[in-house]
């Protein structure tokens, strides 16, 4: 990270003011032409600027080793297996052919909610995850942790045998020690006996959980989870009279406002909705719609909207309030957001395809006016609809502090934990920790040896979901089943086993899954039961829909009045690790977030104008303090931030997370109350100290050329101008490959980035290697600001290599390693490389990545079983970078050869194209001029990247679509 002083955000707006057309700007040092930024842009060796000051003659020395040194990367003789296809001795899957690839359909859970995934598997080993294009959920697509979950699968830090106050334990003590304990609970009728587990939306273990409750009547329930959203419970109830979840159909919606949250990344329907939204902007018959973003921190969704308000959380009520106000008597309030009237006219025009959502932080307030203005627009029926909960609870099921009450009051004798961490999660004023230790007995169900399974006397290690049965109901009520992918990589129960065994079903979790679906079904059920298991999804399982009606009681609540002082404190999923679940996953640690561009940490975010009031920059040192505990945290400056507020993100601060994730950021759990666990008030002070971060903001610039380009709806870019080129063509008589990337559709969530990562053996360097420069993704999303600090406009593009036509880096290489096939793609011959870099420097894209060091031997290194046994596994010293996934270009020519027919459009799909939820990239044959790929470059929209540079990249971009907007 380039360090500075204090920004002068008047002088960027004068500097802005006199461009002519917008300027694209990556960081605020950017902006400001630090010259700092401009020597690392401008060196020729960005990696040895960032990491130390360095004179003319170190610098000849260090060319000379690594001259000398080149030649000796090819003798060494450690793993020989690196540089080859991985073979596997795992044992392959009944009825499965040796040598070829086998796809299962199963259901991954995020939040208690399914996703819908297709895992690919090798001789018995999943080596890829991609969406189920049956599931409603994800449609084909997949999010970043749906991707990192066949990482997770193979953490060797998993657990792999039971624990007795930290001591292995074999299975039959356990059990012997489970059963007479159960017995004697069930004479007890449960009496003393409280379970807690994160809220669930599988049939089988609802089920299961009812019957424990009939066995034990007296034991007391529990749900937690530090991502819930009980204000929408609570706010549905106020307002409907009972419990109900919301779904959304942005297709059929012309106006949308959103109040808080991210529907692109953070609702149990992200993939889905994001994808909607696509299609309805890709209707050529109908206007754009007019998507409104309300909110405090910046998200996927507002970097897509039309008009992005900043809101500071404080004030969102009384926006509510004004918007309400606005539609029912046709003007806005004295003293409401200058923005009310603009949006009240929009939704009045859509009428009935008007949407308003609330984000998870919202107060039940905030929702509960959600609910009556989509009533009162008529909405509901056709851009919205009313379900029964997905995830129901029990109206008698307590909370994480009903919990902590009975332990203080000693009403817990037996303590069942059913998965999560709680005592890392849970909020600053319950010290679950130093309460659990009081309880007699407890027991904890998870994956890894975490902060709870160390206070707990027994702990006990769960399946991972790729290797264990279940049944998962997604955001619309669809259910699919969940079924192993792979024999137990580590020995463990699911949830739904050891519940099981708790209510006396000695079944393993096919048979207790089974069991659920046989009652459901009657007749007919194995042909049901095999049809789900090959779909992965239960046919007519959605949700139908129920009508709703605002009750005559209900009067919308008045705003609560501001604070007297302080800042907002706004906490929120990381879009890395989540709640901390993912904390010891390398590829989402090192994945850059969308906004920030950091890895490996987190950072308290602020707004430029809250930095300046306290004279402070990135990775200056703040001391938070809320409600008398303080937490210190390196700020970053995020430009549209809402004033007078602050962002913390979850899931950072583990101490047991495991080899990779202890001691990464800071854990914003350690000052979350838990009477407002998503909006606080607190007060900051700079801490005197900088705590270093690492961001990929500055890496890999293109130096402000025209980077990405904009057009009005309707409007045309001009045709770059042809150049005449020094270099000859080459006709291509068969196929000639091309991507085609749509930056109106991109909305910046990574998939694509995590998806060629799996797919393609790529390293972990880990955050030292990071800082340097030296990350080794393959395909990067930049991401450009454009207007005011206060509130700019944001745009991402996915950068893969490009293939040029006539591209530099060829025709530099000493050994011919960079080398253009018959089909137009730029190949790597990885033993032929020897590491000179002269292919990099010449590359204008900066898409080059460079083995340093033996990435692939250190900490961070992906098992063996892992890698995809058709990309060779690079070793120190070679260059590496996107290859158009050729192992799926040659796994789809030899399918077409076996059947003896052409290959179709559409038969090949890379990696990064199969999980974006947008279709924003497209791949194919450009000799075909029906291709769908052929279609996107005919269009007025096409343009390439840099091309007058003549390189004739084969990757172009169609530009964004900008409606005229106003921001608040």
């Amino acid at each position: 990270m380039i360090e500075g002083a204090p920004f002068d955000l008047e002088a960027m707006r004068a500097r802005l003011a006199t461009e002519d057309g917008p300027r694209l700007w990556r960081s605020l040092e950017e902006l400001a032409e630090r010259p700092e930024v401009r020597r690392y842009v401008e060196a020729e060796f960005p990696d040895i600027v960032q990491a130390a000051t360095i004179d003319r003659r170190t610098l000849l020395q260090l060319m000379s080793a690594s001259l000398a040194l080149g030649g000796l990367a090819a003798c060494d003789s450690s793993d020989a297996i690196r540089n080859a296809p991985l073979l596997s001795q795992s044992h392959a899957m009944p009825g499965y052919t040796p040598g070829v690839p086998l796809t299962v359909a199963t259901s991954l859970p995020l939040n208690g909610y399914g996703r819908g995934v297709l895992v690919k598997t090798q001789e018995g080993r999943p080596i890829k995850i991609e969406g189920n294009p049956l599931h409603p959920a994800s449609l084909g697509a997949t999010d970043v942790f749906a991707q990192a979950e066949i990482l997770s699968l193979y953490d060797p830090d998993r657990s792999d045998a039971p624990l007795q106050n930290g001591m292995p334990r074999s299975w039959q003590e356990l059990t012997g020690f489970i059963r007479p304990v159960r017995n004697e609970l069930v004479v007890a009728e449960g009496r003393g006996l409280h379970i807690l587990m994160p809220p669930t939306s599988s049939p089988t273990l609802i089920r299961l959980v009812a019957q424990a409750r009939q066995l034990f009547p007296h034991a007391r329930w529990h749900s937690f989870s530090p991502i819930d959203d009980d204000s929408r419970r609570r706010a549905a109830m106020a307002v409907f009279g009972r419990e109900v979840d919301l779904v959304h159909n942005l297709t059929q919606a012309d106006a949308i406002v959103t109040l808080g949250g991210d529907l692109f990344a953070e609702d149990p329907g992200h993939l889905r909705y994001a994808a909607d939204l696509q299609v309805r902007r890709r209707m050529q018959e109908r206007e754009l719609p007019h998507l409104f973003a309300v909110e405090a921190r910046p998200s996927l969704v507002g970097t897509r909207a039309d008009e992005r308000i900043p809101l500071r959380p404080r004030d969102f009520e009384a926006f509510a309030q004004a918007l309400a106000a606005a539609l029912e008597t046709g003007s806005a309030p004295p003293g409401s957001h200058s923005s009310i009237p603009r949006i009240a006219d929009e939704l009045r025009k859509a009428d009935s395809r008007s949407l308003v959502t609330a984000g998870r932080e919202q107060t039940a307030a905030v929702h509960a006016l959600v609910h009556a203005i989509n009533m009162r627009l008529g909405a509901f029926g056709t851009t919205v609809r009313a379900i029964e909960s997905v995830r129901p609870l029990a109206s008698d099921v307590g909370t994480l502090a009903d919990l902590a009450e009975g332990i203080a009051a000693g009403q817990v004798t037996h303590l069942v934990v059913l998965g999560g961490n709680p005592v890392y999660t849970a909020p600053a004023d319950i010290d679950l920790a130093a309460l659990i230790r009081r309880v007699p007995l407890s027991l904890h169900l998870g994956q890894h040896r975490d902060e709870t399974a160390s206070v707990c006397h027994w702990h006990v290690p769960e399946s991972h979901p790729l290797e264990s049965w279940g049944d998962l109901r997604a955001f619309d009520g669809t259910v699919g089943l969940r079924q192993p992918v792979t024999m137990p990589l580590k020995p463990g129960l699911s949830a739904e086993e050891l519940l099981g065994l708790m209510a006396g079903q000695n079944l393993d979790g096919q048979g207790l899954v089974r069991a659920t679906w046989r009652e459901v079904w009657g007749e007919g059920f194995e042909e049901r039961w095999a049809r789900s298991l090959e779909d992965g999804v239960v046919e007519n399982s959605a949700s139908p829909s129920v009508d709703v009606a605002i009750r005559t009681d209900w009067k919308p609540e008045s705003a609560a009045p501001a604070p007297a002082a302080g800042l907002d404190v706004l906490f929120a999923p990381d879009p890395s690790v989540w709640d901390g679940t993912y904390a010891n996953n390398g590829w989402l640690q090192e994945l850059p977030k969308p906004l920030t561009k950091q890895v490996w940490g987190n950072a308290a975010l602020i707004a430029p104008e809250t930095a300046a009031i306290f004279g402070l920059s990135s990775g200056d040192a703040i001391d938070l303090s809320v409600e008398g505990r303080v937490l210190r945290a390196p700020v970053w400056l995020m430009p549209g931030h809402a004033p007078g507020a602050v962002t913390l993100t979850l899931g950072y601060g583990r101490l047991q997370a495991g080899r990779i994730g202890n001691g990464i950021g800071f854990d914003a759990y350690a000052i979350r109350p838990s009477q407002r666990p998503w909006v606080t008030t607190g007060e900051i002070k700079a801490a005197g100290q900088r705590i270093p971060l690492v961001s990929t903001q500055q890496h890999h610039s293109m130096q402000g050329r025209d980077i990405v380009r904009l057009v009005a709806p309707g409007q045309n870019l001009v045709p770059d101008r042809e150049n005449p080129s020094l270099y000859p063509d080459w006709p291509y008589e068969g196929h000639a490959w091309g991507m085609a990337i749509d930056l109106d559709a991109c909305i910046g969530c990574n998939a694509c980035v995590i998806a060629c990562q799996a797919e393609n053996n790529i390293a972990v360097v880990g955050p030292e290697e990071v800082a340097k420069g030296r990350e080794m993704h393959w395909l990067r999303v930049d991401r450009y600001y454009g207007g005011d600090p206060a509130s700019p406009d944001t745009y991402f593009q996915p950068v893969p290599c490009m293939h040029c036509e006539k591209a530099p880096c060829e025709v530099v290489c000493p050994v011919n390693a960079t080398v253009h096939s018959s089909e137009g793609l730029n190949d790597m011959v990885y033993n032929r490389c020897i590491g000179t870099r002269t292919c990099s420097n010449n590359c204008p894209y900066k898409v080059r990545r460079f083995n340093f060091l033996d990435y692939q031997g250190t900490d961070f290194t992906a098992p063996p079983d892992l890698m995809n046994p058709q990309v060779t596994v690079r070793d120190r010293g070679v260059m590496e970078k996107c290859t158009y996934c050729i192992q799926r270009i040659g796994t789809a020519r030899a399918d077409a050869r076996i059947e003896d027919r052409p290959l179709r459009d559409g038969e090949v799909v890379t990696a990064c194209q199969q999980a974006c939820p947008t279709k924003a990239i497209v791949f194919g044959d450009v000799n075909d001029p029906n291709s769908a790929v052929s279609r996107l470059k005919q269009s007025p929209r096409n343009y390439a990247l840099l091309g007058a540079l003549n390189t004739k990249p084969r990757t172009t971009y169609l530009a964004r679509i900008e409606q005229p907007r106003e921001n608040g």
